[in-house]
């Protein structure tokens, strides 16, 4: 390799590096500023979590190979897919729910059937469960950081049950604050 191609490579190396801090410093912009949002912040996450998850299920259920090589497997992106649509059903936006009678009915149905999820703690939980088998079955991968990431607002939905209100302004002022008030339940299913 010339010198000319190792500046080449070394110049690409460091765009390369500046726009992955860039992307990464938007993405954890984005994130805070739905966490501010409060619930409604919190289940916009959420539901990028669920339909990711989904994704992630139906592109292993695709893959009909493991249903013969790797059937556990196979089974998990089944219930991947079913747990992903799950969380995108009980985290729709308020306005879809009131432009669709089939998204108001799957609510209704959820509800009823797992009343659990009603609350902030309860999709927590479902949360931590979902994450933790996706990262449970693999490696460093993206599917680890699904996992990863579903757990992680899992215990950000087991806190708020609690009464933890985050307040990430410290991150842009360079002061911590929280507050512990009451948050009560998290009914968003109507």
């Amino acid at each position: 390799m010339d010198e000319g191609q190792k500046a080449a490579a070394v110049s690409l190396a460091k765009e390369f590096s500046a726009n992955a801090v860039g992307a990464a410093s938007e993405i954890a912009a984005v994130m805070r500023e739905y966490i501010q949002r409060g619930p409604e912040g919190i289940g916009w996450l959420c539901f990028i979590g669920g339909l990711t998850t989904f994704a992630f299920g139906l592109l292993g259920f695709i893959n009909i190979f493991d249903a013969v090589l790797e059937p556990l497997q196979y089974l998990v992106n089944i219930y991947q897919m079913a747990f992903g649509l799950t969380v995108c059903v009980i985290e729709a936006p308020p306005e879809w729910v009131d432009k669709s009678e089939k998204l108001k009915n799957a609510q209704r149905f959820i509800s009823e059937f797992a009343k659990f999820l009603s609350t902030f703690g309860g999709r927590g939980l479902f949360y931590l469960f979902q994450g933790s088998l996706s990262a449970s079955l693999t490696s460093l991968s993206l599917s680890w950081l699904l996992g990863m990431y579903m757990c992680g607002l899992g215990l950000l939905c087991v806190a708020m049950q609690y009464g933890f209100k985050p307040d990430l302004s410290f991150l842009r002022r360079g002061q911590r604050q929280h507050t512990f008030e009451r948050a009560g339940d998290y009914i968003h299913v109507t």
